[in-house]
């Protein structure tokens, strides 16, 4: 069957079944558990509430097999979740707004908190992922009560708190290429009224990707993550929790792959670096590719009761230092070879006052500040040797670094962002029926950005700085929400609102070519129209809800490609550079549905669909390219090397280009089935899929195409009906997909990720009562 053919074949089995769900008429002998979130910063059920939000509590994520950031990406419509080059780091995009620059000093447009506290920097969220509550998914701008940097949405990590009855659990798993799995929980009493819990967990793998010429394996995973809290009451109307963690990750990155290397050198020799037909062959070579990272931190969470309001106070510090080698090329030459240092460290504080009246008017008032600091030293070696009198045939040798002349592009600066920031979010019931939804949020940041980009070079013997940025910027918005909700019935309540947000402005902050790529691009802001619904059905066994939008995107943050071309007439192909540009106007159209369903005490249904439909509707000109244009470039008489020059975009930005990150349809479904055996067991057997369709990484690049992505799941689990021990056998990605999730244009070519094969695994579980 051709991808077209089963594409369709997809669709229409999905519609079908939701078309079943909404028309049978079956009525469930079972009800839905609803989940209670803090999306608009008090307690409420999902539900209940008028803002497009999934929400998904612990125990579903354990049945989901959600065990890292990204993996909620498959389960949520709308949310678009890869992992930045070699899997460092998770970056989220919402209805096709997230981030399509990986530099360490840039933030997404979604806002990411763990247990409240904002997370300037994706990297803040390794080895978080356990002992969790339940994950958030809010939908479209959250400019007010969550401020800058969530002009798609935000995400909140929920981690399960200190309770006074005791538990203890044990999860220890293994899989195929000898995974193992450790996760570890106590939790209780400690003295009097002290509350304390404790979470571990520790994951291995071997890699599964092979170097073709080596051996050596790629992908290896060696985590550990670490959280304690404590509970404790005070003032006789209040509670404060602090907590610290810690995370560690010595894992070995995956390797792209590379297609385009051989052709660009015009030399048969160079088809072993092109990509392989296995996901799992890559050509690193001898590079001593390696990842040391590790973060910490700690936070309080101080919370008071008085008679008509609660005052909350949140405290937190956190760091992370990284170290990583990275084979970002994709090839065993010495093209895009990657040196990470990075340090990152934030603080902030929150203010919030939440009304706690039984009048119409329900209120949230609050201020936070914060300071985050980037110090970045990356490097980027693109050494070459000639090993042919004719220059145009070129051999690449991938011997260690240590052992011959290279040629390094380097970043070294450090940012600092301050922040601030005040809002007021009110709820007024104008009848039993109809609430009035408005907020306003004033905020204001201040970024300095000092840095110097320079070439070293063994081969000519010369360092030159290419770029030297001293900078600062300072900018303020007022961002807010208006909206209805109308609680048609008992189980049906309708939404409406209008809301914008922004992203705080940028510096580009990668390692360049060319002196114009380093500069500072203006905030983007969104403004968006959304409808929806929330519907009870069937004696509260089916859940559906949709929603349909309309975003209107200024001055969107996106990077492009530029090619640099005649280096000393040697190299007879473009070479690719990248950097920021404002988009002066783009739109994005769409509609997500999702469903919850238990026809029967025993069986569960779950499906999610969501369509978007992007484009630019207004691109940069050349004020907005800041003066990017053709240079003939001038030979500076000194080592007899032309200075690198930008010829043009290496494709246009048109009106009507398709954003980043945003798949045209993507889609999931879930069918579990609950078989007693006995008084005593139950076995639970459950199969997933998901599937997103292709996508671009960048604004207009061709070789950022990637997708589409897939996968088939399936558990078996058997566990006792006390609640004590479970045993369960999983397997992911069952026909082996090797869909390419992300892909760029590198230094001489296409380089891109594709996905893991099939694993599998038996995991038990064991708690001590």
């Amino acid at each position: 069957m051709s991808e077209k053919r089963q594409l369709c074949f997809d669709r229409k089995s999905l519609s079908a079944a939701i078309a079943g769900a909404l028309f049978s008429g079956a009525v469930g002998a079972a009800e839905i558990e609803e989940v209670s979130v803090t999306a608009q910063k008090r307690e409420q059920s999902v539900n209940d509430i008028g803002v497009s939000a999934s929400a998904f509590g612990g125990e579903q994520m354990e049945n989901l097999g959600i065990d890292s950031a990204v993996d909620i990406g498959a389960h949520t419509p709308g949310l678009v979740t890869v992992n930045s080059t070699s899997g460092g780091t998770p970056i989220f995009a919402i209805r096709g707004i997230g981030l399509d620059d990986f530099s360490p000093n840039n933030s997404s447009g979604v806002g990411i908190y763990t247990d409240e506290v904002f997370a300037s920097n994706p990297a803040f969220l390794g080895g978080q992922l356990f002992d969790i509550e339940r994950v958030e998914v809010l939908k479209g701008p959250q400019g007010t009560l969550y401020g800058k940097n969530t002009t798609g949405g935000a995400i909140n990590f929920i981690s399960r708190k200190p309770t006074s009855e005791f538990e203890a659990y044990v999860d220890a798993g293994i899989g195929n290429y000898n995974s193992r799995e450790l996760t570890g929980v106590i939790n209780g009493e400690i003295a009097g009224e002290v509350l304390g819990r404790l979470s571990l967990k520790s994951t291995r793998a071997d890699g599964w990707q092979e170097d073709a010429e080596t051996g050596r394996e790629f992908g290896a995973v060696d985590r550990t993550a670490a959280r304690g809290q404590l509970l404790f009451p005070f003032a006789g109307n209040g509670e404060a929790i602090a907590k610290v963690y810690f995370t560690s990750d010595k894992s070995t990155p995956v390797s792209p792959q590379v297609s385009g290397l051989g052709e660009a050198f015009g030399d048969p020799s160079f088809g072993a670096l092109n990509s392989a037909s296995d996901a799992s062959e890559v050509n690193v070579g001898d590079l001593d590719v390696g990842r040391d990272e590790s973060g910490y931190g700690a936070s309080l969470n101080l919370s008071y009761g008085f008679e008509n309001f609660d005052f909350i106070a949140i405290s937190a510090v956190d760091s992370y230092r990284r170290q990583v080698v990275d084979n970002y090329g994709g090839s065993a030459a010495a093209i895009l070879d990657l040196y990470q240092d990075n340090d990152i460290d934030q603080w902030s504080q929150e203010f919030r006052l939440v009304g706690a009246g039984d009048g119409p008017l329900t209120w949230i008032a609050g201020v936070n500040i914060s300071e985050d600091t980037v110090d970045v030293t990356d490097r980027f070696d693109d050494s070459f040797f000639v090993t042919d009198s004719v220059a145009s045939n070129f051999v690449l040798d991938p011997v260690d670094l240590s052992a011959r002349g290279w040629d390094l592009l380097s970043a070294d600066y450090e940012q600092v962002t301050r922040s601030y920031g005040a809002y007021l979010h009110t709820e007024t019931a104008l009848n039993e029926s109809v609430n009035l939804i408005a907020g306003v949020r004033y905020s204001n940041d201040k970024r300095s950005f000092d840095g110097v980009s320079s070439n070293h070079d063994d081969i000519y013997s010369f360092n030159d700085t290419i770029a030297e940025l001293h900078d600062s910027s300072s900018e303020s918005a007022v961002t807010g929400k208006l909206g209805l909700d109308w609680m048609v019935y008992d189980d049906l309540l309708l939404y409406a609102n209008v809301a914008n947000s922004y992203k705080g402005g940028a510096y580009y902050g990668a390692a360049i070519l060319d002196d114009i790529s380093w500069a500072y691009v203006e905030p983007e802001k969104v403004l968006s129209y959304e409808a929806g619904f929330k519907a009870t059905l069937f004696d509260a066994s089916l859940q559906l809800n949709g929603a349909v939008f309309s975003l209107d995107y200024t001055d969107r943050q996106s990077l492009v490609t530029i090619v640099v071309d005649d280096f000393s007439n040697s190299l007879q192909f473009p070479v690719a550079d990248t950097t920021l540009v404002n988009v002066p106007e783009s739109q994005t159209r769409g509609f997500e549905l999702d469903m919850q369903w238990l026809p029967t005490d025993n069986l569960t249904l779950m499906a999610g669909l969501a369509y978007l439909d992007s484009e630019v509707t207004r691109a940069p000109g050349s004020a907005e390219m800041r003066g990017i244009q053709a240079d003939p470039g001038v030979n500076d008489g000194a080592d007899g090397v032309n200075q690198l020059f930008v010829d043009a975009l290496a494709a246009p930005l048109p009106a009507g280009a398709t954003l980043s990150q945003s798949p045209e349809w993507s889609y999931n479904g879930l069918a579990a089935y609950d078989l007693p055996i006995g008084d005593d067991l139950n076995l639970r057997l459950q199969t997933s899929y998901s599937h997103s369709d292709e996508m671009t990484g960048q604004l207009a690049d061709a070789n950022a195409l990637s997708g589409p992505v897939r996968s088939w799941d399936a558990e078996a689990a058997l566990s006792d009906t006390a609640e004590q021990w479970r045993l369960s056998a999983w397997i992911k990605n069952i026909g082996d997909e090797d869909g390419e999730t992300y892909a760029f244009s590198s230094f001489a070519g296409r380089s891109f990720y594709r996905q893991a094969p099939t694993t599998f695994g038996i995991s038990v579980r064991y708690n001590f009562y």
